[in-house]
Protein backbone atom coordinates (compact mmCIF):
# COMPACT_ATOMS: atom_id res chain seq x y z
CA UNK A 1 0.00 0.00 0.00
CA UNK A 2 1.25 3.55 -1.05
CA UNK A 3 1.14 6.49 0.94
CA UNK A 4 -1.85 8.11 -0.78
CA UNK A 5 -3.83 4.95 -0.45
CA UNK A 6 -3.16 4.88 3.49
CA UNK A 7 -4.17 8.18 3.44
CA UNK A 8 -7.35 7.72 1.92
CA UNK A 9 -7.83 4.66 4.15
CA UNK A 10 -6.81 6.65 7.31
CA UNK A 11 -9.49 9.64 6.10
CA UNK A 12 -12.12 6.39 5.65
CA UNK A 13 -11.27 5.47 9.34
CA UNK A 14 -11.70 9.12 10.73
CA UNK A 15 -14.61 9.27 8.92
CA UNK A 16 -16.31 6.42 10.03
CA UNK A 17 -15.34 7.34 13.76
CA UNK A 18 -16.75 10.66 13.21
CA UNK A 19 -20.28 8.99 12.24
CA UNK A 20 -20.46 6.97 14.97
CA UNK A 21 -19.70 10.02 17.16
CA UNK A 22 -22.45 12.13 15.67
CA UNK A 23 -24.64 8.92 15.36
CA UNK A 24 -24.75 9.14 19.68
CA UNK A 25 -25.64 12.50 19.76
CA UNK A 26 -28.23 13.11 16.48
CA UNK A 27 -30.65 12.05 14.37
CA UNK A 28 -29.64 10.10 11.22
CA UNK A 29 -31.58 12.21 9.22
CA UNK A 30 -29.88 15.76 10.60
CA UNK A 31 -26.33 14.32 10.22
CA UNK A 32 -25.23 16.08 7.10
CA UNK A 33 -21.70 15.47 5.31
CA UNK A 34 -20.70 18.81 6.34
CA UNK A 35 -20.90 17.50 10.23
CA UNK A 36 -19.32 14.45 9.54
CA UNK A 37 -16.14 16.29 7.54
CA UNK A 38 -15.94 18.78 10.51
CA UNK A 39 -16.28 16.06 13.16
CA UNK A 40 -13.55 14.46 11.51
CA UNK A 41 -11.27 17.33 11.11
CA UNK A 42 -11.64 16.74 7.23
CA UNK A 43 -13.10 18.71 3.96
CA UNK A 44 -15.65 18.53 2.29
CA UNK A 45 -13.41 17.42 -0.59
CA UNK A 46 -11.68 14.61 1.32
CA UNK A 47 -15.12 12.98 2.10
CA UNK A 48 -16.52 12.95 -1.04
CA UNK A 49 -13.18 11.49 -2.22
CA UNK A 50 -14.17 8.58 -0.85
CA UNK A 51 -18.26 8.35 -0.70
CA UNK A 52 -20.67 9.97 -2.45
CA UNK A 53 -22.85 10.74 0.55
CA UNK A 54 -23.49 9.88 3.81
CA UNK A 55 -25.34 6.61 2.98
CA UNK A 56 -22.15 5.28 0.92
CA UNK A 57 -20.43 6.36 4.38
CA UNK A 58 -22.77 4.27 6.77
CA UNK A 59 -22.94 0.88 4.37
CA UNK A 60 -19.17 1.18 4.48
CA UNK A 61 -19.07 1.00 8.42
CA UNK A 62 -21.75 -1.71 8.09
CA UNK A 63 -19.16 -3.67 5.47
CA UNK A 64 -16.38 -2.78 7.84
CA UNK A 65 -18.00 -4.38 10.88
CA UNK A 66 -19.29 -7.62 9.09
CA UNK A 67 -16.32 -8.15 7.48
CA UNK A 68 -14.68 -8.06 10.64
CA UNK A 69 -16.50 -9.91 12.56
CA UNK A 70 -16.48 -12.33 9.44
CA UNK A 71 -12.22 -12.09 9.38
CA UNK A 72 -12.29 -13.08 12.95
CA UNK A 73 -14.56 -16.32 12.71
CA UNK A 74 -12.11 -17.48 9.34
CA UNK A 75 -9.79 -17.38 11.83
CA UNK A 76 -10.68 -19.77 14.05
CA UNK A 77 -10.48 -23.51 13.85
CA UNK A 78 -14.09 -23.75 13.92
CA UNK A 79 -14.39 -27.70 13.12
CA UNK A 80 -12.64 -28.10 16.37
CA UNK A 81 -14.48 -25.76 18.27
CA UNK A 82 -18.45 -26.37 19.91
CA UNK A 83 -21.18 -24.24 19.90
CA UNK A 84 -20.56 -22.78 23.43
CA UNK A 85 -17.15 -21.90 22.03
CA UNK A 86 -18.71 -19.96 18.85
CA UNK A 87 -21.15 -18.45 21.09
CA UNK A 88 -18.27 -17.07 23.06
CA UNK A 89 -16.56 -15.40 20.30
CA UNK A 90 -19.64 -14.46 19.15
CA UNK A 91 -20.74 -12.83 21.56
CA UNK A 92 -17.66 -11.25 23.03
CA UNK A 93 -16.88 -9.92 19.15
CA UNK A 94 -20.02 -8.07 19.01
CA UNK A 95 -19.31 -6.84 22.87
CA UNK A 96 -16.37 -5.15 21.76
CA UNK A 97 -18.16 -3.44 19.25
CA UNK A 98 -21.42 -2.70 21.29
CA UNK A 99 -20.74 1.67 21.37
CA UNK A 100 -20.95 1.09 17.06
CA UNK A 101 -23.88 -1.92 17.64
CA UNK A 102 -25.43 0.81 20.17
CA UNK A 103 -25.52 3.45 18.04
CA UNK A 104 -27.08 1.52 14.94
CA UNK A 105 -29.80 0.23 17.46
CA UNK A 106 -30.79 3.85 18.40
CA UNK A 107 -31.05 5.08 15.10
CA UNK A 108 -32.62 2.10 13.89
CA UNK A 109 -30.07 1.35 11.54
CA UNK A 110 -29.06 -2.13 12.68
CA UNK A 111 -31.23 -4.02 10.40
CA UNK A 112 -28.78 -3.08 7.90
CA UNK A 113 -25.53 -5.19 9.11
CA UNK A 114 -28.44 -8.00 9.24
CA UNK A 115 -29.60 -7.37 5.30
CA UNK A 116 -25.50 -7.53 4.70
CA UNK A 117 -24.59 -10.93 6.40
CA UNK A 118 -27.87 -12.82 6.03
CA UNK A 119 -26.47 -13.72 2.37
CA UNK A 120 -23.16 -14.53 3.18
CA UNK A 121 -24.05 -17.04 5.97
CA UNK A 122 -25.14 -19.80 3.84
CA UNK A 123 -21.86 -19.73 2.08
CA UNK A 124 -19.58 -19.22 5.18
CA UNK A 125 -22.10 -22.56 6.57
CA UNK A 126 -20.57 -24.34 3.84
CA UNK A 127 -16.87 -23.32 4.00
CA UNK A 128 -16.62 -24.01 8.17
CA UNK A 129 -18.39 -27.48 8.12
CA UNK A 130 -18.33 -27.39 12.28
CA UNK A 131 -19.43 -30.45 13.67
CA UNK A 132 -23.28 -29.41 14.27
CA UNK A 133 -24.19 -27.60 11.11
CA UNK A 134 -26.92 -30.20 9.52
CA UNK A 135 -26.02 -31.99 6.35
CA UNK A 136 -28.46 -31.09 3.31
CA UNK A 137 -29.45 -29.41 0.15
CA UNK A 138 -28.46 -25.70 -0.70
CA UNK A 139 -32.28 -25.21 0.20
CA UNK A 140 -32.20 -26.74 3.35
CA UNK A 141 -28.51 -24.84 4.38
CA UNK A 142 -29.89 -21.75 3.37
CA UNK A 143 -33.19 -21.93 5.26
CA UNK A 144 -31.41 -22.92 8.55
CA UNK A 145 -29.22 -20.08 8.04
CA UNK A 146 -31.20 -17.47 7.90
CA UNK A 147 -33.19 -18.80 10.82
CA UNK A 148 -30.34 -18.65 12.58
CA UNK A 149 -28.52 -15.57 11.46
CA UNK A 150 -32.01 -14.09 12.32
CA UNK A 151 -32.20 -14.84 15.18
CA UNK A 152 -28.82 -14.38 16.80
CA UNK A 153 -29.58 -11.20 15.10
CA UNK A 154 -32.91 -10.31 17.36
CA UNK A 155 -30.78 -11.57 20.54
CA UNK A 156 -28.02 -9.07 19.87
CA UNK A 157 -30.66 -6.15 19.24
CA UNK A 158 -32.35 -7.06 22.14
CA UNK A 159 -29.21 -7.23 24.57
CA UNK A 160 -26.90 -4.30 23.26
CA UNK A 161 -29.92 -1.96 23.45
CA UNK A 162 -30.45 -2.71 27.17
CA UNK A 163 -28.88 0.19 29.11
CA UNK A 164 -26.89 -2.42 31.03
CA UNK A 165 -26.49 -5.51 29.24
CA UNK A 166 -25.34 -8.38 30.55
CA UNK A 167 -21.75 -9.72 30.38
CA UNK A 168 -20.87 -11.39 27.30
CA UNK A 169 -20.26 -15.11 29.12
CA UNK A 170 -23.92 -14.71 30.93
CA UNK A 171 -25.20 -14.54 27.50
CA UNK A 172 -23.79 -17.62 26.46
CA UNK A 173 -24.82 -19.64 29.69
CA UNK A 174 -28.17 -17.79 28.85
CA UNK A 175 -28.74 -19.28 25.40
CA UNK A 176 -27.21 -23.02 25.97
CA UNK A 177 -29.35 -23.50 28.70
CA UNK A 178 -32.55 -22.04 26.48
CA UNK A 179 -31.53 -24.28 23.69
CA UNK A 180 -31.28 -27.11 26.21
CA UNK A 181 -34.79 -26.64 27.43
CA UNK A 182 -36.03 -26.35 23.70
CA UNK A 183 -34.08 -29.69 22.49
CA UNK A 184 -36.04 -31.41 25.70
CA UNK A 185 -39.56 -30.19 24.60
Amino acid sequence: MNGQERLAEQSRAWLTEALFVLLQQENYNEITVKKIAEQAQLSRRTFYRSFKNKDELLNYCSDQLIQKYLNQLKNLKIQKMNFEQVLTVFFEFWWSEREKVRALIKQNLFILLLAKITPQASKLYQEFKAPWHIDGSLNEIEYIMNFSVGGFWNVLNTWLAKPNPEQPQVMVETLLKSLKKLSQN
